[in-house]
């Protein structure tokens, strides 16, 4: 998984869409005719490995007829430089940076500057520091082939109901889990720390309905299903500590006909496992994961992929990213911060040769599941008094957004 911090906005700078053009201070005195041609726009990238909470270093392909290019950081004065990187030091960490770039021609009388490219930077996180990533949060890049068809952004007070079910149950999930899902669980507000208007799932140490924890799940399955495409959603994770599993998933929306696992589940996020308590990366180790099938011998198909994340996903708000087709299922994160992630799970659904094989279990309409679950088999946790993340009482999982796109016909 890449480390680098950044986002590309590619945004020209042009009189129509209003934004600002540094001060280039001499190096364009030479004004070309008004029909000489432009120059093509730069692309800077940020070297790999070069990003740290002090520093990074741009590169770029050189760009025809140019002779220098011109790069400005924030508000400072243009510099100049004939050579295809520029690197910048000095930098605070986790600080995001705008960074102006411009090729400038060689023959000013031949040719126009280029258009600005305006790209920000952020650099690393110090993790001895209680900072934490900037409230700003940019949007993703959607890719051109994807067109958004269904979302919530959970800006009303109300959670809306045409779209989503409250969950009111006890079962434990099938995984012995300690709490009792009901509205009292479920909110609309903001998030402390930024502002931010979410849905709020919140759990609760409590003697409840015959439970010993309260929290909040819900769904779409009253108000939306689809087959394919790609799902993003803005988590801020609650501190899972010893005990809180919190999940945003995929249920195949055939389940009251077929029944689990044969209707099929994506697990695009879970945090809360036992192998990360048992290894003190509660706040780093995550998981997708895929099951489908049916039971046999006690089994059933599944397959799960676990990663350390390079930096806390209890910190903060986070992009979690499903991309599903007819081929694969892949989740990624904060795809909005590293475009060129790599997923940290895939699994291929193109197999259809048996009644065991997934492509038979991964092609029809899901529905959309968030939750905040207390303990569980999940965790290894089965007492609420081992379930340390609840100390304080209560705990919560915000989400800021859920949004699905599918490929343009």
């Amino acid at each position: 998984m890449k480390r680098l911090y950044i986002l590309f906005v590619l945004l020209l700078a042009c009189g129509a869409c209003g934004a600002e053009e540094p001060n280039a201070g001499n190096h364009n005195e030479v004004v070309a005719p008004e029909d000489a041609a432009p120059l093509a726009v730069p692309v800077p990238a940020i070297f790999p490995g070069s990003l740290t909470m002090n520093s990074f270093t741009l590169v770029w392909e050189a760009v025809e007829d140019a002779g220098s290019y011109a790069i400005a950081i924030n508000d400072g004065e243009p510099v100049t430089t004939s050579e295809l990187f520029y690197a910048v030091a000095g930098l605070e960490s986790t600080t995001a940076y705008a960074v102006r770039m411009q090729a400038l021609p060689a023959d000013a009388a031949k040719n126009r500057p280029s258009e600005w490219v305006m790209l920000t930077v952020t650099t690393a996180n110090d993790p001895n520091s209680d900072k934490v990533f900037p409230d700003e949060i940019p949007e993703a890049v959607i890719p051109a082939e994807y067109t958004l068809v269904w979302s919530d952004e959970f800006n009303s007070t109300e959670l809306d109901l045409t779209k989503w079910l409250i969950e009111d149950n006890g079962n434990g999930g099938g995984n012995n889990e300690l709490q009792y899902y009901d509205s009292r669980g479920v909110s609309m507000g903001e998030e402390p720390e930024t502002g931010r208007h979410c849905l709020i799932l919140t759990a609760r140490k409590e003697q409840y309905r015959g439970k010993t924890a309260s929290s909040g799940r819900v769904n779409t399955s009253n108000g939306y299903t689809f087959t394919h495409g790609r799902v993003d959603a803005l988590i801020r994770l609650p501190k899972t500590a010893d005990g809180l599993w919190p999940a945003f998933w995929l249920l195949g929306a055939d389940f009251k006909q077929v029944g689990w696992p044969r209707c099929g589940e994506i697990d695009i996020l879970e945090m809360g496992n036992s192998t990360g308590i048992r290894r003190s990366m509660q706040e780093r180790y995550f998981n997708g994961a895929c099951h489908w099938g049916y039971y046999e011998g006690g089994g059933y198909p599944n397959y799960a992929q676990a990663s350390d994340a390079p930096y806390s996903l209890q910190d903060g708000f986070h992009l979690f990213t499903l991309v599903w087709d007819d081929k694969k299922v892949a989740t990624y994160l904060d795809l909005h911060l590293y475009p060129d992630n790599e997923p940290y799970f895939m699994m291929n659904i193109d197999d259809k040769s048996s009644d065991k094989s997934p492509g038979n279990y991964f092609h029809h309409d899901f529905f959309i599941i968030f939750n905040l679950a207390v303990g569980g088999n999940f965790t290894g946790i089965w007492d609420i008094d081992k379930v340390t993340a609840l100390s304080s009482g209560e705990a919560s999982m915000y989400v800021d957004y859920v949004r699905v796109y599918q490929k343009n016909n």
